[in-house]
């Protein structure tokens, strides 16, 4: 759950929660359309006490500019506004009192991001957040496209060539039709991974692929052929770079319950549940780190995100706090002494 950037160390998790909670408040009351100039005031005090806030309050906007607030009811959107708001300025007047550190930067190059976003613009088939696409291929094989995910489709008289551009794709193989069977072989941004007669999962992660095998092998080849290539069996999971195949481990049959609809947890972490969660709404979901190592069992569905959050209160100790439709955290149940 910690957020790294590349040369720098995670931060603390702790320090991270409460100062994005923090540039969230501040973001709800002036957006209530009745902010004062002395709350503007302890605002710009706020900004100023680090470097940290303003980053926090940076990623706050840049959610708010992807998104906007519910149309159906304006007006509800508004009275749960202004019945909030009371609130959370008795909470932020103490904020001036605290300083909060440890919040790492959040950017990427502003090139490389230029780059995702025309390639996933321009790949054969694409999914929106929160949506899993089916598709079937030309020779009978099955794809199942994960959220938020991009991939391209490429098929000639010498291989069968599927390229993930975005996100993760699980995919069924079926025999060729054609007469020698043509390769089956799926690229990434670090190496190609060649089906044996098989299905299997291959998620594109930051500087990583990650490789589920759930039937059948696959054969893995980095990009740096001196590597090597490595065949990993069913039930297996490995993470590789350009140049490396980490050592294998033991893959859980129910992690490719999402192509089904499901997020399944067998004595998971809510922090794990959470960030795997997210995956599937837009904006902003996270989980308190004093209630991150609460333990989340069940199967819990991926397209009903309202429900899977209600699912969580009913079985754990603990609250989902809306402050925005798009910014979405969990804490811990509040005591009866505290409410």
């Amino acid at each position: 759950m910690s957020i790294s950037v590349a040369g720098t160390a995670p931060v603390n998790q702790e320090f991270e929660f409460a100062t994005l909670e923090q540039a969230a408040e501040w973001f709800a009351v002036l957006r209530s359309g009745a902010v004062t100039d002395e709350e503007r005031r302890q605002w710009h005090a706020w900004l100023d006490v680090r470097e940290e806030h303003r980053l926090a309050w940076q990623r706050v906007e840049a959610i708010s500019n992807g998104l906007s607030l519910p149309k159906a009811a304006p007006e509800a959107a508004s009275a749960a506004l202004s019945a909030a708001v009371l609130q959370r300025r008795r909470t932020l007047k103490m904020l001036s009192l605290f300083a909060v550190t440890g919040l790492a930067a959040y950017g990427v190059s502003r090139s490389s991001a230029i780059q995702t976003v025309l390639a996933d613009l321009n790949a054969d088939y694409r999914s929106a957040v929160g949506e899993i696409r089916n598709l079937t291929l030309a020779d009978g094989s099955e794809l199942w496209l994960n959220t938020n995910s991009s991939l391209d489709q490429q098929y000639d008289a010498r291989m069968r060539r599927v390229t993930l551009r975005k996100g993760e794709v699980m995919i069924a193989t079926h025999p060729d039709t054609q007469s020698p069977p043509r390769p089956f072989v799926v690229y990434s941004a670090e190496g190609s991974l060649r089906a044996i007669g098989t299905r299997f999962s291959v998620r594109q992660l930051d500087g990583k692929t990650r490789l589920s095998v759930f039937e059948g092998r696959v054969e893995i080849t980095p990009l740096n052929t001196q590597a090597g290539s490595r065949i990993i069996e069913s039930g297996q999971q490995v993470d590789f770079n350009r140049s490396e195949v980490a050592p294998a481990i033991a893959v859980e049959p129910t992690q490719q319950a999402w192509s089904q609809g499901l997020l399944v947890a067998d004595n998971m972490s809510l922090g794990d549940f959470v960030e795997e969660l997210a995956r599937y709404r837009s904006g902003y979901l996270a989980c308190d780190p004093a209630v991150a190592d609460l333990r989340v069992v069940g199967g819990f569905p991926l397209n009903r995100g309202d429900q899977a959050l209600a699912m969580l209160e009913a079985s754990l100790p603990v609250k989902v706090h809306e402050t925005f439709p798009w910014w979405v955290t969990i804490r811990a149940r509040p005591s009866l002494a505290e409410k």
